[in-house]
């Protein structure tokens, strides 16, 4: 599902809300972060989106709720709806093929740029069982020598 977005200043239909309008070229300040966010299917329902879009065309000023702008900064920082990060059966398969075969290095990085996030957690158990794996066959390879 796409995030369909308006922009803030004239109302036009863009593709990213923190992007440049094609329609009047406007990007969204630091300010207004929280207002472009809410300004797309990211908060708003379609049809919500639609009422906003003409809203702003009418030349009026949004003045969105206080839990509409939490749920905005939420998701601006990493902590909203869609931002916890998971990994997929197939990626963390793929990180404990990579972390066994060579060093749970990987992991371990993996687990630090999605820490506080689901991610992060299963990058670090990925990075502990490797670990483990690679030391039995450090030690398995000792004893056969």
């Amino acid at each position: 599902m796409s995030v369909r977005s308006v922009c803030v200043q004239c109302g036009a239909e863009k593709e990213l809300p923190l992007g440049r309008c094609a329609g009047c070229g406007h990007v969204p300040t630091r300010g207004e972060a929280a207002l472009a966010v809410l300004a797309s299917t990211r908060v708003l329902s379609a049809e919500e989106l639609d009422e906003v879009q003409r809203r702003i065309r009418r030349g009026e000023t949004l003045r969105p709720s206080e839990e509409r702008l939490a749920v905005a900064a939420a998701l601006l920082s990493g902590r909203g709806k869609e931002a916890p990060r998971t990994l997929k059966s197939g990626e963390e398969a793929g990180l404990v093929a990579l972390c066994v075969l060579l060093t749970p290095i990987p992991a371990l990085a993996a687990a630090w740029s999605w820490r506080d996030t689901p991610a992060g957690r299963s990058a670090l158990r990925v990075a502990g069982i490797s670990a483990v794996v690679d030391i039995g066959l450090l030690i398995a390879a000792t004893w056969m020598n």
